[in-house]
């Protein structure tokens, strides 16, 4: 696998910004303009992507479920997916927005037709979910569209990974990304064991990141600090709304400071090499120290150690010297508070 993907025109993996991808998810709550507000808001609040979740209740659940008892009944959840159905020509439409406004458009397909619908419309990524992770059918038909993959892996043994890159590398597409997740909405701290990411990352040499349900930042944003080259966080216009994504979504104000900090610990993170910045230099001389003269001495007089003292500002000769200059007698007069200097020492 690659350790860098393109998404369209952007970089994504190691020594490239993050990749911020705001979820939607259903949080449109079936509302075209509400979709299209929370795409504002998306690229308002700094990410690089917006996404969507393209599923119908048909293609995702089957209609009858077992109850406590073992009695199949009527799936609860089925009408909720049904009215929240993205509808076909609404992809299209999105899509067009989301590129006016400046933000890319992504969104996870949960059948084939719908994979199939988002390889027509020419969206430039794919997400699968975790969920799908295990979905083989879908991975090789969403792997031959030769177009980069991000995969969620929460709730997967390390072994179930390997299997879903083994399903891309068959079909010859190397495009890809691996999020780490928690597949509890939300999850504990407990839960999240965000170490599994950089696992996957030397494990599989392939950019990696965070799928994040926990509240607030300090998941993501510890995320980066460990590697992360993607986080993915739901956001919502109202956490109080009702709906099954709302509740552990960021509002638009907390994900914008989330986007903050992560841009701000991408500066300070920096390159590892360990050397002073230009904006250090004045402290290499006003924060370290030399050997200055305590007391006046003559030209020729022999330097004793009662005659020095070591302090601060670094304009003469380093600590390391004073064993060397200890004995040694003077090149010339060295006035008190002055520091000493390698040629007003005799050799």
């Amino acid at each position: 696998m690659k350790m860098v993907i393109d998404i369209g025109k952007r970089a994504v993996g190691p020594g490239h910004p993050v990749y911020v991808i705001a979820e939607i998810g259903s949080n449109h709550d079936s509302d075209m303009e509400k979709a299209k507000e929370l795409i504002r808001a998306c690229r308002y609040v700094g990410a690089d992507a917006v996404k969507f979740q393209s599923f119908t209740a048909e293609g995702l659940l089957n209609q009858l479920m077992p109850d406590k008892n073992g009695r199949w009944v009527p799936h609860p959840a089925f009408p909720v997916i049904e009215r929240l159905t993205m509808p076909v020509e609404w992809h299209r439409a999105l899509m067009d927005f989301s590129l006016a406004t400046g933000i890319t458009f992504l969104s996870a397909p949960f059948d084939s037709q719908r994979a199939r619908l988002l390889n027509d419309i020419g969206v430039e990524a794919f997400k699968i979910a975790s969920g799908d992770l295990t979905n083989e059918p879908l991975l090789r038909q969403v792997a031959a569209y030769k177009k980069p993959v991000i995969i969620s892996t929460g709730a997967a043994y390390l072994y179930e990974v390997k299997r879903a890159v083994d399903v891309m590398a068959q079909e010859h597409n190397d495009d890809l990304a691996l999020l780490h997740c928690a597949s509890l909405y939300p999850p504990s701290y407990e839960d999240v064991n965000i170490r599994a990411m950089s696992t996957m990352k030397e494990e599989f040499g392939c950019p990696v990141g965070f799928s994040d349900h926990t509240p607030g930042s300090t998941v993501p944003v510890a995320a980066v600090a460990l590697g992360a080259s993607i986080i993915e966080k739901h956001i919502t216009l109202d956490r109080k709304a009702p709906g099954p994504d709302h509740a552990y979504a960021m509002e638009v104000e907390e994900f914008k400071g989330m986007v903050t900090e992560i841009r701000n610990l991408e500066k300070a993170l920096g390159d590892g090499v360990k050397r002073p910045v230009p904006a250090e230099e004045g402290e290499r001389v006003g924060a370290r120290r030399s050997i200055y003269a305590r007391v006046d001495i003559g030209k020729g007089e022999i330097i004793s150690e009662d005659k020095l003292k070591i302090v601060r500002h670094a304009y003469g000769l380093e600590p390391r010297e004073f064993p060397n200059v200890i004995g040694r007698s003077a090149a010339a007069n060295i006035a008190r508070n002055m520091p000493l200097k390698k040629e007003d020492i005799c050799a």
